[in-house]
């Protein structure tokens, strides 16, 4: 476990401007702008917690916080890092970066990456690039570094709200419109929000975005297409990924600039600002999985999550247990399927891999750099661990939803060990080639 690093040393670049403090331009923003990260100036280094490390909920959201628990920058996370660090850039990690938008990168003569099934991975990626483009000569790299902008400014006059229940439900009834198949409500809880996030042009760090003052939360789930995923790893299985986070973007803008018509503060984020993966569980969508990933009742791990800070009135949602954390300690599927061993095997222990940790959480924790080694190397998303999960299945006739309804009742009870051996005995979790999905077309 890494320990508490105190103070930041003062590095150049590091002074915050004052709040409401006008944007530098031209030569004085080049003159005052940080020097690039590397690893000789890597990041401000991540504190020790001051604020409430504990809150009521955590118990029931399976949270075990440690004493020397720190707030995460975003500048480590293994992507950005895959851009500034030398330790994790390579060729091959920025070709992975730039396929997205440059089509024919990685394009090979090997079932799943032809050239077909790259055309449909970045087709799906246009909603996503279209966020992270419109913002980029304002240095904004939207939904994965920075929030969502708004479209239109809240009304100059709020919606009056009396019940807060109610309110909520009006909600969840006008995300279900926009494309949510998932929502859930929590408060904003800091602890979970980036100290400092990443500039992808200039390769320096900057403020993240103040959401103190947006008490509350809203968690947005999209499921991803899961015929595609059974083809993972694979260019073709990419397509979950990117028309995941297409929709999910989407979605968010259109229920943020909803409650910005009724006159109230609302501040988008998709993978940007803070962790998705807490939220989601306090808003009770779901349990941690062993992968990292959170496991739905419905979807299993199939979702893409996203969320909405606002001052609107809202009653919470309280977290959900069906029994996950005690499957997971018996099932180690993903981490057996995982090529190159980033899942661990063990009991959740917080263990330190790198920078790319979170820091003062007992839970099982991904070694993010062989991830995105495995992903770089073979030039497209992975995905096994979604693939081989005894959670994701795709009950799509009657007797199916039946089979699953039943199958988790046991995964969740005493009987646990006859749930994984009948997802083992039926099948399940194995993949197909590419080429069956083109040929049979399956559909979502």
């Amino acid at each position: 476990m890494r320990q508490a690093t105190g103070t930041p040393p003062t590095r150049p670049g590091k002074t915050k401007k004052p709040k409401g403090a006008p944007p530098e331009t031209g030569s004085a923003a080049l003159a005052n702008r940080p020097p690039p990260l590397s690893v000789d100036n890597p990041p401000t280094p991540e504190e020790v917690y001051h604020g409430p490390k504990h809150q009521p909920y955590d118990a029931a959201c399976g949270f075990e916080i440690e004493d020397g628990f720190q707030r995460f920058n975003a500048c480590n996370d293994a992507f950005a890092r895959a851009q500034w660090d030398s330790r994790v850039r390579s060729d091959k990690a920025i070709a992975w970066l730039k396929s997205m938008f440059i089509n024919g990168i990685g394009v090979r003569n090997t079932e799943g990456y032809r050239r077909r099934d790259f055309a449909i991975r970045n087709a799906a990626w246009v909603g996503a690039n279209l966020l992270i483009e419109r913002n980029l000569h304002e240095e904004r790299h939207e939904g994965f570094l920075d929030d969502l902008t708004a479209y239109a400014p809240p009304a100059p006059e709020k919606e009056p709200v009396d019940d807060p229940a109610e309110m909520a439900a009006q909600l969840k009834q006008a995300a279900k419109i926009f494309g949510a198949d998932l929502i859930g409500i929590t408060s904003t809880d800091l602890r979970w929000h980036y100290t400092r996030r990443f500039n992808a042009k200039t390769m320096t760090e900057k403020d993240n975005v103040d959401c103190e003052n947006l008490p509350h939360c809203i968690v947005i789930g999209t499921e991803m297409p899961g015929k595609v995923i059974q083809t993972m790893p694979s260019a073709l299985g990419g397509v979950a990924a990117g028309f995941g986070y297409s929709k999910d973007g989407l979605c968010l803008m259109s229920i943020a600039q909803f409650i910005r018509n009724m006159g109230y503060q609302a501040v988008a984020s998709l993978n940007d600002t803070a962790q998705c993966v807490p939220y989601a569980i306090q808003a009770g969508l779901g349990e941690y999985g062993r992968h990292g990933l959170v496991i739905t009742p419905e979807y299993g791990p199939r979702l893409r999550f996203g969320k909405i800070f606002t001052d609107l009135p809202l009653t919470h949602d309280t977290p959900k247990s069906f029994g996950v954390k005690e499957f997971c300690d018996l099932c180690r599927k993903c981490a057996d399927a995982c090529p190159p061993k980033a899942i661990p095997q063990g009991e959740p222990d917080g263990a330190f891999h790198n920078e790319s940790n979170f820091v003062g959480i007992k839970k099982w924790n991904v070694d993010g750099e062989k991830c995105l080694g495995f992903w770089a190397n073979q030039g497209t998303e992975c995905g096994i661990c979604i693939r081989v999960c005894p959670y994701n299945k795709l009950p799509d006739t009657a007797l199916g939803r039946v089979y699953f309804r039943m199958w988790k009742k046991l995964a969740g009870g005493p009987l646990r060990k006859v749930a994984l051996w009948l997802d083992t005995a039926l099948g399940y979790g194995k993949r197909f080639k590419p080429d069956w999905w083109w040929t049979n077309r399956p559909g979502w």
